[in-house]
């Protein structure tokens, strides 16, 4: 079974360019709906394709309530994906390492890769793995960093940031400084100034980009360094 998470303006988008993506059919897939998406926030969906009639009768039986999705081509959204150059090469870096972390800390858990807003995620579920995230996620980016001087040093031919996520935190997170997000959002249009939000990283930065990107008098730029780099919502004219 393999699944990628894709994200757009609404579902039926989602869906539809999660299909590009994958070179299938509808017929060929099942899908979870993350996320429904709202003025200001984008739509999410995992999108699943299956090795076997068999491998797919037992996702079913697992997710017995799943959402119908009804499909709506377009042309607003370009299709993101991530180059399969280098690709293989920090999987086979990544998973082992990260099965490592698990193993060194006695925790039984799985390693999967998915993918995020065009971006390679390392989704790591299981149980008793709380340990791994840490206070505000501060052992979750310790995790990353390393992985990432590893992808840098090792992989010539990747030079994206490479994301570790663990039991969906990044996502859940992501979703919270959203909502505020939206929140801010609305005040910079009533009263056309900017307003800077509290320090951030730059998976939850990038989050707030992308759900404001298409937000008529939106815009945004990041200032600082890290750790405490922010992010700014302006008024544009």
């Amino acid at each position: 079974m393999r699944n990628i998470e894709v994200t757009a303006k609404t579902v039926d988008q989602a869906v539809e360019k999660g299909l590009q993506m994958l070179g299938v059919n509808k017929d060929d897939i099942e899908v979870k709906v993350i996320s429904e998406g709202s003025m200001l926030k984008k739509a999410v969906v995992e999108i699943y394709t299956f090795a076997s009639p068999e491998e797919r009768e037992e996702y079913k039986k697992n997710n017995a309530n799943k959402k119908e999705i009804k499909l709506v081509k377009t042309e607003e959204d370009q299709i993101v994906e991530v180059s399969s150059e280098g690709v293989e090469d920090v999987t086979k870096l990544v998973v082992p390492f990260l099965e490592g972390v698990l193993a060194h800390m006695n925790i039984e858990g799985t390693v999967t890769r998915g993918v995020r807003n065009g971006d390679i995620v390392f989704k790591i579920n299981g149980d008793g793995i709380n340990n791994l995230i840490g206070y505000h996620g501060e052992t979750l980016e310790a995790i990353q960093y390393i992985v990432n001087t590893i992808v840098r040093n090792k992989v010539r031919d990747y030079h994206k940031k490479v994301y570790i996520d663990v039991e969906n935190y990044r996502r859940k997170r992501a979703e919270t400084v959203e909502q505020i997000a939206e929140k801010v959002a609305k005040k910079v249009i009533a009263t056309k100034r900017s307003f800077k939000l509290e320090p951030m990283n730059s998976y939850e930065r990038k989050a707030i980009h992308f759900a404001l990107s298409n937000v008529e008098h939106i815009g945004t730029h990041s200032e600082g360094t890290e750790p405490n780099r922010c992010l700014v919502i302006d008024y544009i004219d």
